[in-house]
């Protein structure tokens, strides 16, 4: 036998050589995806927890200009009485609470865009905006387009303000011109209060908007309703609510007329609810529910407290301590589990 040949042999690979060595590489890739998914949700939850903090400082600056923070939609800083509603004024005293912290978040190209009133061809509305901005997009949202756009091609939003602590809402408080006072609002405490959570901009089946189960989220729709009062089967805009306002309720709360139940939003003394969810855990996107939150991570949700701390909040939390943590001036003390 040549020389040549007993090198060949000696450096050549088998076909079970070679399948052992694709099996521990397969195996080793095995190990690493996960690894490479938990270090991209925590990147994303920081990120997520960093554009809460920037809301966070706007909500405060602009009440330290204001003297008041922007109610969930409605007029600000002027009230609505009296006011001409076909004004064409930039920027618009009309809007949701996201458009009105445009220029605390570096937005005020967007907060004075010629499109907020239809480049003078229409009145002044917050909704006419299709600017997408990155302060209100969660990295983690699974449901969020590529291109920023949902509703209308307008910019979509992966969170949620609180309506309980700044109010707003067709036949409620819209026309104040603004609501939530720091501290005087807050009985409760600044960092035992939340402002705003996260949630998803696209949830539910599509087509299926009819029956409550399907809605998208843009941080300018100023046009449905927002708070308990409009969140209810039956009443109009009620599953067309794109605003960023906190939904509170379920599918079973059915009020008379617009007067709050007396155990609304649970029983301050048992803790016992008939009217608080807790978030989903990352639901898919087709069974997202609309009148619930939704985590964008794994076991947790990132919320914003009004102090302008960011907690991520365990998702076996109790009913009664995530139901407290959203009521300003109920009283209480939230629970150990928060």
């Amino acid at each position: 036998m040549s020389r040549t040949s007993l090198f060949k042999r000696r450096f050549g690979f088998t076909l079970i050589e070679l399948l052992v060595v694709i099996a521990i590489i397969a195996v080793l890739i095995g190990l690493l995806v996960p690894a490479v998914q938990k270090v991209r949700e925590a990147a994303n939850r920081m990120t997520s927890q960093n554009n809460l903090k920037q809301i966070g400082i706007a909500i405060h600056s602009c009440h330290d200009t204001n003297g008041k923070i922007p109610t969930c939609h409605g007029c600000f800083p002027k009230t609505g009485n009296g006011d001409d509603w076909a004004n064409r004024r930039i920027p618009s005293g009309f809007g949701t609470q996201q458009y009105f912290l445009l220029p605390y978040i570096e937005q005020d190209g967007a907060f004075k865009a010629p499109e907020i009133n239809d480049n003078g061809n229409g009145t002044s509305q917050s909704y006419r905006s299709t600017q997408v901005v990155k302060t209100y997009m969660a990295p983690g949202d699974p449901s969020l387009p590529a291109e920023g756009r949902t509703w209308s091609n307008r910019g979509a939003t992966s969170y949620a303000a609180n309506w309980h602590a700044f109010g707003g809402g067709w036949g409620e408080d819209w026309q104040i011109g603004g609501k939530a006072r720091i501290p005087a609002s807050f009985p409760d405490g600044t960092s035992m209060t939340v402002g705003y959570v996260e949630r998803y901009s696209i949830c539910g089946v599509p087509g299926d908007e009819a029956n409550g189960n399907y809605a998208e989220h843009i941080w300018g729709e100023d046009g449905q309703n927002c708070g308990p009062l409009a969140n209810q089967p039956g009443r109009a805009g009620w599953y067309t609510d794109f605003m960023p306002a906190y939904w509170f309720t379920n599918r079973s709360m059915l009020w008379n007329g617009d007067t709050a139940p007396v155990d609304y939003p649970f029983n301050f003394t048992t803790g016992a609810t008939n009217y608080v969810n807790l978030p989903q855990d990352k639901p898919t996107i087709r069974n997202c529910d609309p009148t619930r939150l939704q985590s964008l991570t794994s076991g947790g949700i990132n919320c914003l407290m009004m102090d302008g701390s960011v907690r991520n909040v365990n998702l076996s939390v109790s009913l009664a301590t995530w139901g407290r943590a959203f009521i300003p001036n109920d009283g209480g003390v939230i629970g150990s589990d928060w």
